[in-house]
């Protein structure tokens, strides 16, 4: 049963790769201060949820917006490439509409073919086709739709792998962000700030060593901040959720 809508809730999917699922293990016991497991105490685990830059940006917006309800639909899939994410966008309901779609990957489509794993590493080509294609069923879904660049590999494998790797994927966003112009749909480029944090954690000296990635693939919590950053600062400029707030909703599309 889909949730009741008012005029001031705002519905957000976002639809990626797991770094933006970015599932954690759940258990009251690890965040409950007055029922907190004791060091070396075996928890149960009773749930997984996705947090990450998706759960800090909704945060954000709660905050900035407080006289919204902001409904998060994080559709995000560990594993899947552009091929995977075509299928899934084919798949949503057409009704209700979304206000705002989320859309971004790569990285599994590049990591795939790194791996050997070719038959389901996607090409450049193929994926500017799939992501031409998901973003066409998007913005019949959706009353707004950007798109989020893909995050770096980090130190995953040995230097020379991931120069190699990340120069791949760096040519799928480039590919990305040619598709999002051509669609008339706004592109938020990390590649640079991300790029330019790592060289300056790799210069610390004297204590542990900061980093962006929590296994190289993954963000850690530096990650997902930076990351969360960037994409609250868009919707904050650009003032996306104002717009979307004055701009008419259509009785037919089930609201």
């Amino acid at each position: 049963m889909n949730s009741p809508r008012t005029p001031q809730s705002l519905r957000i999917l976002w639809l990626g790769t797991s770094i933006m699922e970015h599932r954690q293990a759940h258990s009251p016991r690890l965040t409950d201060p007055a029922t907190l497991a004791q060091v070396g105490e075996t928890v149960r685990i009773t749930e997984h949820r996705s947090t990450g830059y998706v759960h800090h940006v909704h945060l954000a917006l709660q905050l900035a917006h407080p006289r919204v309800s902001f409904i998060c639909d994080n559709r995000g899939q560990g594993g899947a490439t552009s091929r995977d994410l075509a299928t899934a966008a084919h798949a949503l309901p057409p009704h209700p509409r979304y206000d705002l779609a989320v859309y971004g990957c790569g990285i599994n489509d590049v990591w795939r073919a790194h791996q050997g794993r070719t038959a389901e590493a996607v090409s450049i080509q193929e994926y500017a086709e799939h992501y031409a294609a998901t973003l066409a069923v998007l913005t019949g879904r959706a009353r707004r739709v950007l798109c989020v660049s893909e995050t770096p590999f980090g130190p995953v494998g040995s230097p020379g792998s991931v120069d190699s790797m990340n120069g791949d994927l760096d040519r799928y966003n480039q590919a990305a962000a040619r598709t999002a112009a051509a669609a008339g749909i706004p592109y938020i480029d990390v590649w640079a700030p991300f790029t330019q944090v790592a060289r300056e954690f790799a210069h610390q000296s004297g204590r542990e060593q900061a980093t962006l990635w929590s296994d190289g693939v993954h963000l850690s919590d530096l990650g997902v901040t930076l990351l969360t950053q960037h994409v609250a600062a868009h919707l904050r400029d650009e003032r996306v959720i104002e717009q979307l707030l004055r701009a008419p909703v259509d009785p037919s599309e089930g609201r």
